[in-house]
C-alpha cells in the first residue's frame, strides 16, 4: 500500500463527498474524476433545491466551464458519479435506509466538505448543518467497514479569537453534545436571543459551529482515521483545470468585481492587514494528498491529523491587493461600468456609514431614479443595502490579521511521489500575486459576470471616456466652488462698502 501512487490508491475506491455541489466540492469532484480516472464510484449527497431535483442540479453542474476539460477528454467519467438525495441538516443525513446501507458497506474515503458558510445564519440552522451534520457523518463512518480516511474540511478561522493558530485542537467554546441537544429542543427564536451567550468571543455562528465540528471530529480520534483540513479564504483557481474559475462573489472576488464596476467605492478594511488566501485548486490537490497519506501510512493510524492550508508565505496586504485590482482594471477594464474604480477605505463603522451614504446610497438613488424614468428596473439601492450589510458582517475579518502556522501542511507535500508531482503537487511558492489576482479578476468577469472577453478594446475606450468625464466633473465642481467663494467675497466687499458709506 505504501508504494501506491495517488491514482493507483484511488483506483477502484468508492468515495463519498458531502457538499459536492458547493464551490470547493465541485473542484474536488472534477479533480478526482480527471486525475484519478480509475476511481470506481463517487457518491454525492445532494438535496432538492428551488424546485430542482438532485439529478437536474447535477446536469447544470456538468455544463460548467470547470468541467470542460473532463467533458472533452472523458465524458463517460460522469457515469461514476452516484447521486443520493439527502440533507446534511437532517438526522441520518436525510438519506433513505437503502442509500445509508450502500454507503456503510462500500465507501473507503469520505470527504466531508458540506457546510453553511453564511456568517448571519441563525444559530439553530448553523449548528444543525455544520455541527450536527458532522456528527451524523461520523456516525455513518463508524459503520463503514472499508473506511481508510475521513477528511473534514474546516476553516483556519474557527479559532479566530486567537491571533496565532497552530495545527492543533484548541479548548472548546462550548460542549458540542449539549449544544446540539439544546438546539433540538429550544425554539429557534429563543436561540437567536441566546446567540451572543453561546458564541462568546467568536464573531458569528459560522465560526462557532465550525469550531464545534472540529471537536466532534476530535471526539472520534482513535475510532476513525480522521483528518481536519483547514483552508484559509478559498478563492478562484490558479490554473487547474482552468485559471480564475469561481462560482461565487464571496471574499476578494466580490470586492474586486464590485470595485471594478464602480459599484463599490468605499469599504471597511485595514490596509496594512495581510489576509490569507488559498486558490481552490491548490486546496483540492492538498485534500486529495492528505487522504491518500492518511490511508497509505497504515489503516490502523487513527490519530487525528490537522493541516492549516495557509498561504502565509505568499500573502500580500489589503493595500497591495487594492493596488493590484486597480492596475488590473486598466489592463482589462470591465464593460458597462458605473464609475471609475477608487480605493477609499476606512477602519471605523461610523466613517463607513457616512462614506456609504454619500458614495453609495445617494448616487444609487439618483441612478435608480433615472432607471425608473427610462422604464428600467431600479436595483442599485437594494444592492447597496446588501453590500453594506455584508461589509459589516465581514469587518471583523477585514480589520484584523492572523498567523496560521502550517508546518504539517508544508511537510505533507514532501510525501508526494515523484510521478505524482505533475498532477498533485500543491507548491505555490512560484505563484506571482500580481498575476494571480489578474487571473482572478478576469475569471470573475468571465464566469460570474459572463462578460465578452473579446471586447476589451471597446471596454478600454469607454473606461477612458468615463475617466475624462470624471475629471471634467471634478474640474467643473472646483471651478464652481472657486467662483462661489469669489462671488460671496464680492458681495461681502459690497456690503462692507455700503455699510461704511
Amino acid at each position: 500500500m505504501a508504494s501506491a501512487n495517488i491514482p493507483q490508491f484511488y483506483a477502484n475506491k468508492k468515495i463519498l463527498i458531502t457538499g459536492g455541489t458547493g464551490f470547493l466540492g465541485k473542484v474536488l469532484l472534477e479533480k478526482l474524476l480527471r486525475s484519478c480516472p480509475a476511481v470506481d464510484k463517487i457518491y454525492l449527497i445532494v438535496r432538492s433545491s428551488r424546485g430542482k431535483s438532485p439529478a437536474e442540479r447535477f446536469e447544470e453542474i456538468k455544463k460548467l466551464a470547470l468541467f470542460d476539460k473532463l467533458r472533452t477528454a472523458s465524458p463517460s467519467s460522469f457515469d461514476k458519479v452516484v447521486l443520493m438525495e439527502g440533507d446534511m441538516s437532517e438526522l441520518g443525513l436525510g438519506l433513505s435506509p437503502a442509500d445509508y446501507k450502500t454507503l456503510a458497506q462500500n465507501v473507503s474515503i469520505v470527504f466531508h466538505v458540506a457546510a453553511s458558510v453564511r456568517f448571519d445564519e441563525h444559530l439553530t440552522d448553523a449548528v444543525k448543518m455544520n455541527a450536527r451534520g458532522t456528527r451524523e457523518v461520523c456516525q455513518l463512518a463508524m459503520q463503514m467497514k472499508k473506511l481508510m480516511a475521513l477528511l473534514y474540511v474546516s476553516t483556519t478561522y474557527c479559532n479566530c479569537d486567537r491571533k496565532v493558530i497552530d495545527e492543533k485542537i484548541y479548548p472548546a467554546h462550548a460542549d458540542w453534545e449539549k449544544t446540539i441537544e439544546i438546539i433540538e429542543k429550544v425554539d429557534p427564536a429563543i436561540m437567536n436571543i441566546l446567540t451572543p451567550k453561546f458564541i462568546g468571543s467568536l464573531p458569528n455562528t459560522y465560526t462557532f459551529s465550525k469550531s464545534l465540528s472540529e471537536h466532534i471530529i476530535s471526539h472520534y480520534e482513535g475510532k476513525l482515521p480522521v483528518i481536519i483540513f483547514r483552508p484559509s479564504i478559498v478563492i478562484s483557481s490558479w490554473q487547474d483545470p482552468i485559471a480564475g474559475w469561481i462560482d461565487n462573489f464571496n471574499g476578494p472576488a466580490g470586492l474586486m468585481l464590485g470595485a471594478g464596476k464602480g459599484v463599490i467605492r468605499t469599504a471597511i478594511i485595514n490596509p496594512d492587514a495581510v489576509p490569507d488566501y488559498m486558490p481552490v485548486d491548490i486546496a483540492c490537490k492538498a485534500i486529495i494528498v492528505a487522504a491518500w497519506n492518511k490511508a497509505v501510512k497504515d489503516n490502523s493510524d487513527k490519530q487525528l491529523t490537522i493541516y492549516n492550508c495557509s498561504s502565509r508565505s505568499k500573502s500580500i496586504s489589503s493595500r497591495e491587493l487594492v493596488r493590484i485590482a486597480y492596475d488590473a482594471f486598466w489592463v482589462a477594464p470591465m464593460h458597462d461600468i458605473l464609475w471609475i474604480p477608487t480605493s477609499h477605505y476606512c477602519q471605523d463603522e461610523t466613517v463607513l456609514y457616512f462614506n456609504v451614504l454619500f458614495k453609495h446610497l445617494l448616487p444609487a438613488l439618483i441612478a435608480d431614479s433615472i432607471f425608473n424614468l427610462s422604464g428600467r428596473k431600479p436595483m442599485l439601492v437594494k444592492l447597496h443595502r446588501k453590500i453594506y450589510k455584508a461589509m459589516l458582517s465581514l469587518s471583523y475579518f477585514t480589520l484584523r490579521e492572523w498567523t496560521f502556522k502550517n508546518e504539517n501542511f508544508l511537510n505533507l507535500s514532501k510525501a508526494i511521489l515523484p510521478d505524482d508531482r505533475e498532477s498533485f503537487d500543491y507548491d505555490f511558492s512560484d505563484i506571482d500575486p500580481n498575476e494571480f489576482f489578474l487571473r482572478a479578476m478576469m475569471g470573475g468577469r468571465q464566469y460570474l459576470l459572463h462578460e465578452d472577453m473579446g471586447k476589451l478594446e471597446e471596454a478600454r475606450t469607454k473606461a477612458y471616456r468615463m475617466y475624462y468625464f470624471e475629471i471634467f466633473l471634478k474640474s467643473t465642481f472646483v471651478v464652481w466652488v472657486v467662483w462661489l467663494i469669489h462671488y460671496l467675497h464680492l458681495w461681502q466687499s459690497l456690503a462692507s462698502l455700503i455699510i461704511m458709506s
